[in-house]
């Protein structure tokens, strides 16, 4: 495939990339942008359909970075094009860039197409605000072994390159659904699943539930909380025991604390079977 390279800020290329840090024209192009190596390395890895790739080597910080422009060279799937540092600077959304940017497609996960396993672990993000909590999440629930993310009523933009980047790419490890309440709640009555909800106004610790079976865990907007809808449906109202002044953590690091309790229950029982 024939390289091009571009030189100035003002080639039309480098314009679109600026126009996609913005939502709308994200939208209207079902397109969004994946910004630098680790990245770019696991949406590749997941599937996602690149359509094009921009690098500059003087911003290059590792010789990783040329193997990856040459590795797609090679494989020829999408163009690739060089630029200067000044519009590879234009183009780039980050204070201190690594030199690679791509263009990929929206992928437009629906409920159906996951496919339950048998003991499911499922997180479900309810009018979550902030790009950068939603990535520090998804990096928590890659960690912890979660089947799938699932945004309920979320006004917020899975492909904001802040969500992006600060889940360091693992937004794309991850089976991620946004849905509606009503289709949610469909769904998890016809898969069985039971309903764990966070609150600060319940005696129920975190660990006191049993996570060995379908279930799927709410967390609530960091200014809100979850809605009573949710709170009235759920099987189990859980809180996390908090030592100081403070009632609650950040939704992020709650996150964390409740799905890693999951993941200590799980591989303790299945050590448990192992011994047994």
């Amino acid at each position: 495939m024939e390289e091009f390279y571009i030189q100035s800020k003002q080639n039309e290329q480098v314009k679109n990339l600026v126009k996609l840090r913005e939502r709308k024209h994200r939208d209207r192009q079902s397109r969004f942008l994946i910004e630098g190596l680790r990245e770019i390395g696991h949406a590749l890895t997941a599937g996602f359909e690149i359509t094009h790739l921009y690098y500059c080597t003087d911003f290059f910080p590792s010789d990783a970075h040329s193997t990856l422009i040459k590795e797609q060279k090679a494989a020829g799937n999408f163009p690739i094009m060089g630029m200067s540092p000044d519009a590879f600077t234009k183009a780039s959304h980050r204070e201190g860039p690594d030199g690679l940017i791509a263009i990929a497609v929206q992928q437009n996960n629906v409920l159906t197409d996951f496919k339950m396993s048998e003991q499911a672990l499922l997180l479900v993000l309810e009018g979550i605000e902030k790009p950068g909590n939603l990535g520090a999440i998804l990096r928590s629930a890659d960690g912890a072994g979660v089947d799938a993310v699932i945004l309920v009523d979320c006004v917020l933009d899975l492909y904001n390159p802040n969500a992006i980047r600060s889940s360091q790419g693992l937004l794309f490890a991850l089976p991620i659904v946004s849905t509606d309440r009503q289709a949610l709640t469909d769904w998890l009555d016809t898969h069985k699943v039971t309903c764990c909800a966070t609150t600060p106004d319940t005696e129920k610790r975190h660990w006191d539930v049993d996570y060995q079976q379908n279930i799927a865990l709410f967390m609530g907007s960091e200014s809100d909380g979850l809605t009573d809808y949710w709170l009235e449906k759920a099987a189990h109202q859980i809180r996390i025991p908090m030592a100081g002044q403070a009632d609650s953590l950040n939704v992020a690091a709650a996150a964390a604390v409740c799905l890693y309790e999951a993941r200590r229950q799980r591989e303790a029982a299945a050590k448990k079977t192992l011994l047994a």
